[in-house]
């Protein structure tokens, strides 16, 4: 106490200057408004909110992950919703009437930690696993929806390795949406904004710009997830069939959210088509 009592006492003028002062201003900006002292309180306001403005955007820009998570969280939710993701239980009868539906694709949202698009063998981690519900098989379709990314090949309880699209390895079932007809989609090592649709009969109408599509002929991907669209096509001397330049939707140099598609009824198709499939 008598610390703080000798403080005072050292320092007793400055502390009245400063009461003084501030008593002055207040007697100053409470009588009538001169236009000096107008300016003066606008400018003043004006620097305060900046001040919080400034404040304001810093907040906002630090909660951003919170919120791109939860958005992603409520996409794959209503993407769950999508007749495409679920299976028809719908009989056509006159006595019976049934048309409800049961869940066929799982979405979990998730984020790509680690990537690549400059090798042959091209991977991406996502922050997703086991504990998530993420399986070995499962597809990759990039954050807006319309661009497939790869598929899952190996998983930890909170991680997932997906084999990118940009894999020579890669084997996609895709069709021309216009038409229909389908092929398998590859990747040639070269471009990483392209890929090739090959075994579309040399009979179809195609043209520059038809949208490409997942066909759903695989246990991996629902139908109609966009692919890309036709860039350029030929024919080769001798062959039945097109060879097809596709542009990717999806742009593999910049991807950071993805959805993870899990098919629930793989094992039982994939068991019943092996039964017949390999005699």
């Amino acid at each position: 106490m008598n610390k703080i009592g000798l403080f005072l006492l050292k320092y007793n003028g400055l502390f009245a200057f400063f009461i003084l002062e501030i008593f002055s201003l207040y007697l100053y900006f409470s009588q009538n408004m001169t236009p000096e002292k107008t300016a003066f309180v606008s400018s003043a306001n004006r620097v305060v909110g900046g001040i919080y403005d400034y404040s304001n955007r810093w907040s906002r820009y630090w909660n951003l992950a919170a919120v791109n998570d939860s958005l992603a969280k409520e996409n794959a939710r209503l993407r769950m919703k999508l007749p495409s993701s679920q299976f028809s239980h719908l009989i056509d009868s006159a006595t019976i009437k049934d048309t409800a539906y049961q869940q066929q694709y799982n979405y979990t949202a998730g984020v790509v930690t680690n990537n690549s698009i400059n090798r042959l063998h091209n991977y991406l981690t996502i922050n997703r696993g086991a504990r998530h519900g993420v399986r070995i098989n499962s597809g990759v379709i990039n954050g807006s929806g319309d661009g497939v990314v790869g598929v899952i090949r190996a998983v930890s309880n909170n991680y997932s390795i997906a084999m990118s699209v940009l894999h020579e390895d890669t084997r996609i079932s895709s069709k021309v949406k216009r038409n229909g007809y389908f092929g398998t989609l590859t990747w040639d090592g070269d471009n990483n904004h392209h890929m090739t649709l090959e075994a579309i009969p040399k009979h179809a109408l195609i043209q520059k710009g038809d949208t490409i599509i997942t066909s759903g002929f695989s246990t991996i991907f629902p139908e109609g997830i966009i692919v890309g669209c036709i860039d350029t096509f030929y024919i080769e001397p001798g062959s039945n069939f097109y060879t097809i330049d596709v542009a990717l939707s999806a742009d593999l140099s910049k991807m950071q959210y993805v959805y993870l598609v899990d098919d629930l009824f793989r094992e039982e198709r994939k068991k019943l088509e092996g039964g017949l499939l390999n005699e």
